[in-house]
């Protein structure tokens, strides 16, 4: 998916504001980085840079070989 670069900076201002109040909560490690991961990686879709699984594809795919 792509959208358009306006869209795009005003979710990336809200990422950086969700990240931060991510670090200031009392989240356990592991699941403070699952929100951050997860998060990070929808505003990457949302670009264009990021397909769900894609990581497991190419790894399903290679060791097949």
């Amino acid at each position: 998916m792509k959208t358009n670069q306006v869209c795009l900076s005003e979710i990336e201002r809200l990422l950086k504001l969700y990240l931060k109040e991510i670090e200031e909560s009392n989240l356990k490690p592991l699941s403070a980085q699952m929100y951050q991961v997860q998060s990070v990686n929808f505003v990457r879709w949302i670009n264009g840079d990021f397909t769900p699984g894609g990581n497991a594809k190419k790894v399903h795919k290679h060791s097949a070989v």
